[in-house]
């Protein structure tokens, strides 16, 4: 989860500062010097001795590269082109699969695939992980060299290579990369009465497109909505000021949504369900205002799964503990931790882990996740296999959370292990089911759960 300049524009550029600017009364002194010798005796072997002459630039990169992974999975460095990237992900539109990445020991980890992309259609699911790229290994490539490599023209083609617990191998798939649109906030009035509004990613300008499309749902809507289900299944997060947005337009006004403890004074935060929190300080930017009241109190049912992380875990954990809506699907993926971007003088930034967040009740969703109300399994995917889904808790390096009784730093590195055999050219299934029709069992449970029905936690063979 990320924390952007908008509502929270004085924290992020006190962040920033905070790395850009240095006491005139700080000295050699001040920093470990046996560390740093040993750093330059390691330059200066590789700069001799090498042998390929390595670029200054590279090398130094490289290493502050390796600083920030080996914090934990979410810092990470950021050059001009991956900053350029990443802001074009936040904002809503870019080219390429259509994949939500990460790393994870020098693997690209996939967060989640995005609805109604090339990725998506050939059946990449969360978890999986790219070993290859067109035939070349990704180990030792940065997150923004993988994601270069991942994004070009339209209607070029690339092959990945990936690796999926439960498959012998390597699947190899080719993907035609497309411009890739991602609204944010999809409905449909599959069920009269009882809408469905999912979000793929909290963008920067998602509780403005979520207030809209409520607009809309009630204008479409014959009778009273009786019940609403939000799906935020396979959302890996993002701006945390969009995340409060959500929570917002279903909470009671100042109700409390998250809540935020660092080291740092300005990492100690409470953001409330108030304007202030989402949209500014100006009170005609509230773009939530002309909501129609029932949303207040319509009853509501939130879909979560093994892919939804951060901001997604920020919405349901505090709509479940303001005891506002029913959680339902299978644990969630355990990200309790917010980034912020630091820039650079370079044009660089450096995406750093300040804060673990907690929910307004005061639990911490750090490598637990979110617990549903009531668990109803993917009929896709078996008990087994979700127990076995990649979650925060799996990640090398990984924060623990404060409120275990053993709790440390970081958890020890976790080896991944690759098996090794001929590729093969397909998954077997690589069907992925409409979200929010009567072919979705999970969204069937929550409907059957607005009206009262008895819910099935597994589908019937």
């Amino acid at each position: 989860m990320l924390f952007k300049p908008k509502s929270i524009l004085t924290f992020s550029i006190l962040m920033a500062f905070s790395v850009q600017s240095f006491s005139a009364t700080e000295t050699l002194n001040d920093y470990p010097r046996d560390q740093l010798r040993k750093f330059t005796e390691v330059y200066s072997a590789i700069k001799s001795n090498y042998v390929d002459n390595i670029d200054d630039n590279k090398l130094f990169n490289d290493a502050i590269a390796g600083a920030l992974a080996g914090l934990d999975p979410h810092s990470t460095y950021l050059d001009y082109e991956g900053l350029k990237d990443f802001g074009i992900a936040t904002g809503g539109e870019f080219g390429g699969l259509g994949l939500e990445v990460g790393m994870e020991d020098g693997l690209v980890k996939v967060v989640s695939p995005i609805e109604d992309t090339p990725a998506y259609r050939a059946g990449i699911k969360s978890g999986d992980l790219i070993v290859q790229l067109d035939g070349v290994s990704v180990k030792g490539l940065t997150i923004g060299d993988a994601i270069k490599k991942m994004r070009g023209k339209p209607d070029t083609q690339i092959k990945l290579s990936i690796s999926r617990k439960g498959e012998t191998g390597l699947v190899d798939i080719t993907l035609t990369r497309a411009i890739i649109k991602n609204p944010s906030v999809k409905y449909k009035l599959t069920d009269a009465g009882y809408p469905y509004v999912r979000i793929t990613q909290f963008q920067e300008r998602t509780g403005e497109d979520l207030a809209k499309t409520l607009m809309t749902i009630r204008e479409k809507t014959v009778g009273p909505i009786k019940g609403l289900v939000l799906d935020l299944r396979n959302n890996p997060g993002g701006v945390v000021s969009s995340a409060v947005a959500v929570s917002a337009a279903f909470l009671k006004k100042d109700a409390l949504v998250v809540y935020s403890d660092g080291r740092s004074d300005d990492s100690k935060m409470r953001l409330f369900a108030n304007p202030r929190n989402y949209s500014g300080p100006n009170p005609e930017d509230d773009y939530l205002k002309a909501l129609p009241p029932e949303m207040k109190t319509v009853p509501m049912v939130v879909l979560v799964n093994a892919g939804s992380a951060s901001a997604s875990e920020i919405v349901s954990g505090a709509l479940q503990d303001h005891q506002r809506a029913k959680v339902l699907g299978t644990q969630s993926f355990g990200k309790g931790t917010i980034q912020t971007l630091l820039p650079l003088s370079n044009g660089s930034a450096v995406k750093l882990t300040i804060a673990r967040y907690f929910t307004p009740s005061g639990r911490s969703i750090q490598a637990k996740g979110i617990t549903p109300d009531i668990v109803v399994e993917d009929p896709a995917i078996s008990p087994e296999e979700n127990a076995k889904l990649r979650r925060e808790a799996n990640l090398s390096n990984h924060l623990v959370n404060p409120k275990d009784s053993d709790a440390g730093t970081k958890s020890p590195a976790q080896a991944i292990v690759v098996e090794k055999s001929e590729p093969k050219t397909q998954f077997a299934d690589t069907n992925q089911f409409e979200a929010g029709t009567d072919k979705d069992f999970q969204y069937s449970q929550a409907i059957n759960l607005l009206k009262g029905i008895a819910v099935a936690k597994v589908k019937a063979k």
